[in-house]
């Protein structure tokens, strides 16, 4: 069964910080981004959804914004700081998709 992407943001059911066609932007500026965007959708796919789950191991400062949210971003709270910008519940920092890209490639 092919992996499916959800990247959509606060879902009840997200595996993903950012969608495919995102990453695959992102992946063109860094190391061995080229290898990885020559792989198969689903191999893509699998990478991501397991780079994810590699950072959902982390301790985030903030809360989640919802109780049915599956992942632990978006975040939202006075301490939710990321890299000089307030953390809300209207995106994903750009910190966060770059670190799930990076690790989907290395996987």
């Amino acid at each position: 069964m092919a992996p499916v992407l959800d990247a959509t943001l606060g879902g009840p059911a997200s595996n993903s910080y950012i969608d495919l066609a995102g990453a695959e932007l992102l992946a063109n500026n860094l190391p061995g981004g080229d290898t990885w965007i020559a792989a198969t959708d689903d191999e893509k796919n699998l990478s991501l959804i397991t780079a994810t789950r590699w950072l959902e191991t982390l301790n985030y400062v903030g809360d989640r914004c919802s109780g049915t949210q599956r992942l632990k971003w978006p975040r939202s709270g006075a301490k939710a700081i990321c890299d000089g910008v307030q953390a809300d519940c209207t995106f994903i920092p750009n910190q966060i998709k770059e670190a799930e890209v990076i690790l989907a490639i290395a996987y």
